[in-house]
């Protein structure tokens, strides 16, 4: 399994998987203290770890542990992983919910975030629903779900790459379309605000790809392109996100560590495809390093939001997927500390004709420093 633990970050659903099969009866809360009993210590024993060392914590977890098809051997080598060469990493241990089965079962939901305090960056950031708990020789330990398939698939996130122009009249119509739709899908759509000129314009290929070098132009999942501020126009911005938004995810985003210092960022990621064959040809991996709110404004006075300060393109043709993707660039200034990292892969052919298909994405916060 290639670092499901981080995957299973991506997982909203509030219950437990749809590929539990398991029946259970619940009863009202039995008179235990999981903190102290199970979490307070699997926090200490975190504490206690190192590259070398992880049976502080593995003591924490069941014989038979399993997490999504990950045993607990597997995550033992994951975990060596994550921490390998990282002097003090910094665990979290957190827990939300629990539900007593009987005096020796029980399911929880809780949350481990596991980070370098050097580069201040997260190497991992998991959310466990429906951990099974088992009393073992009156010590409790974490089961995993005991599920062997796949996290189910997710709907699709919407990446919008818009480019505005200084002075341009007509964008503000559109920057308020994109700031609606951002808010009624927060979590499935990202839009990317490109300057052609200005304090924060940079030099991108997009334009050319797209053959879109006037302002106010909208280029929706690579495949649909909308110019100017006009009504028709303007109308076609909700049914056209309100109809891709229910599309399944075709591909999943896992960042295995970033580090941001000064104007550069680097790090790893992956990139999972959900089908089982995956045709590779013209594909890229997109990285944009994003201000939320800039202090470059548009011609109304309002700060420009989601404003992109660089952008890298990472050729995937033949690249091997089931291995993180290294990357490294920079910004046009010194990353601030509201900044965020959109990644999305894209097949682009070549000439464009409204084919550049966008294989979802994800974003995830930087700090600069």
């Amino acid at each position: 399994m290639r670092y499901c633990v981080i995957l299973i970050v991506l997982i909203a659903l509030l219950g437990l998987s749809s590929c539990d099969r398991f029946e259970h009866a619940f009863q009202p809360d039995a008179e235990v203290d999981y903190a102290i009993e199970l979490f307070t210590p699997l926090q200490t024993g975190f504490n206690q770890v190192t590259a070398a060392d992880l049976a502080p914590a593995m003591a924490f977890y069941a014989e038979d542990y399993l997490h999504y098809g990950v045993t607990k051997s597997e995550w033992e080598s994951q975990l060596h992983s994550l921490i390998a060469g990282v002097a003090n990493p910094v665990f979290e241990v957190n827990f939300s919910s629990i539900a007593t089965q009987n005096e020796s079962n029980a399911l929880a939901n809780w949350h481990l975030k596991i980070s370098n305090p050097a580069t201040k960056t997260v190497l991992a950031d998991s959310l466990y629903i429906g951990e099974r708990l088992i009393k073992v020789n009156n010590k409790w330990l974490l089961k995993g779900n005991q599920n062997t398939c796949n996290p189910p698939v997710g709907k699709q996130r919407i990446i919008v790459e818009y480019i505005t122009n200084i002075g341009c009249s007509y964008c503000p119509d559109v920057e308020a379309k994109l700031h609606e739709l951002k808010a009624m899908y927060p979590n499935q759509f990202t839009y990317l605000t490109h300057q052609l000129s200005g304090p924060v314009a940079i030099s991108d290929p997009l334009y050319d790809y797209y053959n879109a070098h006037s302002a106010p132009t909208s280029i929706i999942q690579g495949q649909y392109v909308l110019s100017s501020n006009n009504p028709e126009v303007l109308d076609q911005y909700y049914p056209l996100v309100q109809s891709l938004v229910e599309l399944d995810t075709e591909m999943n985003y896992s960042m295995v560590s970033s580090t941001v210092s000064g104007n550069n960022v680097n790090g790893s990621i992956i990139i999972s495809p959900i089908a089982a064959a995956f045709n590779q040809e013209f594909l890229v991996l997109n990285l944009a390093i994003v201000e939320r709110t800039s202090t470059a404004v548009n011609v109304l006075g309002e700060p420009l939001t989601n404003v992109v300060l660089g952008r890298k393109r990472i050729d995937l043709s033949t690249a091997d997927l089931s291995q993180p993707i290294a990357f490294t660039f920079n910004a046009n200034v010194t990353i601030p500390a509201d900044a965020s990292l959109v990644v999305f892969a894209q097949r682009t052919p070549s000439p464009f004709a409204n084919n550049a298909h966008i294989y979802s994405g994800s974003e995830f916060v930087l700090t600069g420093k």
